[in-house]
């Protein structure tokens, strides 16, 4: 058993219900992104009650269980984990991710590693290492001015997009954004889609948490590949700081 698995096995007696409520399981968040970070071999953080503390930006990281589910009885169970980044200015991220498994901390662990592939590595690389290897670094032009650009990998349930096809959605993201008047700030951009056989059943786009109407109606319009069963995908990237 992993390490951070280990710290998440007194989940099962949190989760042996079907659903719990918003606001528990906080300490096994926590406890998570501190053996993340030791694996980063990263200690410029505190430990704090109410989460991972960075002062040397004044960034804190906290989470929480947000809904568990036993899908099938004793056998299959979901779990939505609400993970918060607030920085020094008050600004705020929040990001809501779903994991799965046969077991209740199975769903859960699943839930944390999926902020952590597709959110945790973008913001991680923009703040405190540029060299990081486990994002993509590019440099877009945003509102005009030349910016950092850290991309997470695609998350993907299900059939995956093609290459080619995600690359196409990604330069056309980065033409939307060419034109955006955004602050000096870091921003991040969030894309999740979810396409059945027949049609796209859901596809949003957000920037600093805010829907964009334009660029949903512009993906919108994409031929979209159909999958056999269904496809699922999350993209995450971060606009870096002037």
């Amino acid at each position: 058993m992993s390490c951070l698995r280990k710290v998440l096995v007194c989940c099962l007696l949190l989760l042996g219900v079907t659903s719990v409520s918003a606001g528990q399981g906080a300490e096994y968040v926590n406890g998570y992104f501190d053996i993340w970070l030791k694996n980063h071999h990263f200690t410029g953080y505190e430990k704090r009650g109410n989460g991972i503390y960075f002062p040397s930006n004044g960034v804190l990281l906290d989470g929480e269980i947000n809904e568990a589910k036993e899908l099938r009885a004793g056998q299959f169970y979901s779990v939505e984990s609400r993970i918060s980044v607030t920085f020094k200015n008050g600004r705020r991220l929040d990001d809501f991710v779903g994991g799965i498994g046969p077991k209740a901390n199975d769903a859960f662990y699943d839930s944390l590693q999926n902020f952590c592939l597709t959110t945790l590595h973008p913001i991680y690389a923009e703040l405190f290492d540029h060299a990081d290897p486990h994002v993509r670094k590019q440099s877009w032009s945003v509102g005009g001015t030349p910016r950092r650009i850290f991309l997470s990998d695609w998350g993907s349930r299900g059939v995956p997009f093609p290459e080619a096809f995600r690359t196409e959605v990604e330069t056309a993201i980065a033409q939307e954004l060419a034109s955006a008047k955004v602050s000096k700030d870091i921003h991040w951009v969030k894309l999740v889609v979810y396409v059945e056989p027949n049609q796209v059943k859901e596809l949003v786009v957000t920037v600093d948490g805010e829907r964009q109407e334009a660029l949903i109606k512009k993906l919108a319009s994409f031929a979209w590949p159909k999958p056999t069963t269904f496809s699922m995908s999350k993209l995450f990237f971060v606009v870096g700081a002037l």
